[in-house]
């Protein structure tokens, strides 16, 4: 391909309560064969997620693509003898991944999070109650798709502290409501992709060539991950109700139930597709959650 591609990720502000997920464009900037690669510029702000919609799920899997491209850069560079510009590709993977990231359906809570917390440090108990109503309002607008109930039980116990005038007490518990929305569908494999590929850049730091390499192929199997769950309803619904049937033979009864939950969405989804296999699968899936919810 002659030339080079400049991208530029926006993640634009969108008021009120999208029923259409994390709202992200994508603009690519053709550059002449001899300029050099720019860094890739950000702007990062998200709005709440109910559904994402098939045109989004394309560019998660678009942007996800632009992270196997330069990872696989970085390893045509390690076999090359290059670490120095394996490092600068591992640099436009990093900033690739937390965009990705910040279009998770939580992210615009735990941005609301941050700021109570922030608040809690200069502002008055009572001020700060008031950062309290959009986290209510952005757990509501999740929980088709995701257990809620522990978190939104933490942000009452925080409004009572806040009541009585508790600021550690507050903290503690918005900290915990931060920790009980971690969205696992897509953050696990990034985190996974995350963490190998900084193993990859210390690697490179002591000119552990092989040792690089290696990370970044367990890297890439990560973000293929995360691609195809991105891009399939019925994948996420397989892997939910996967989940289901472990916490339901440890024992973990509430946990398969939440499993289950996000299991029928993604199922009622994959069911709503114009692919014949795609809601015959998600028919016969739903036989299967079926059975097991009897059994909770």
């Amino acid at each position: 391909m002659k030339g080079t591609m400049k991208q530029k990720f926006v993640i634009a502000v969108v008021a009120g309560l999208l029923a259409a997920g994390p709202a992200i464009a994508i603009e690519q900037e053709k550059k002449p064969a001899n300029a050099p690669i720019s860094d890739i510029n950000q702007e990062i702000t998200i709005a709440p997620a109910r559904v994402v919609t098939p045109a989004q799920q394309e560019i998660l899997s678009n942007a996800a693509a632009s992270v196997l491209r330069h990872i696989s850069d970085a390893r045509g560079d390690i076999h090359a003898k290059k670490p120095e510009a394996a490092k600068e590709a591992l640099q436009k993977v990093d900033r690739l991944i937390q965009i990705i990231k910040a279009g998770r359906p939580v992210a615009k809570i735990k941005n609301h999070i941050w700021v109570a917390k922030k608040h809690l440090d200069y502002e008055d108990t009572k001020e700060v109650a008031a950062d309290l109503i959009p986290i209510y309002a952005d757990l509501s607008d999740i929980e088709d798709f995701m257990p809620v109930a522990q978190a939104r039980k933490k942000l009452n116990k925080a409004k009572e502290s806040l009541k009585k005038g508790n600021k550690k007490a507050a903290k503690e518990e918005l900290a915990a409501v931060d920790e009980a929305i971690t969205y696992s569908e897509m953050d696990l494999p990034l985190t996974e992709t995350e963490h190998q590929v900084a193993l990859a850049q210390k690697a490179l730091d002591q000119n552990k060539l092989t040792d690089a390499d290696k990370a970044l192929k367990a890297a890439e199997d990560g973000v293929q991950f995360f691609s195809v769950g991105v891009e399939g309803p019925l994948v996420k619904a397989k892997r939910s109700y996967l989940q289901a049937t472990k916490n339901y033979t440890v024992k973990k009864f509430e946990a398969a139930k939440a499993d289950l939950k996000k299991a029928e969405a993604w199922i009622k989804r994959a069911g709503q597709s114009s692919d014949k296999k795609i809601r015959d699968g998600a028919a016969e899936l739903e036989k299967s959650l079926k059975n097991l919810k009897n059994k909770l």
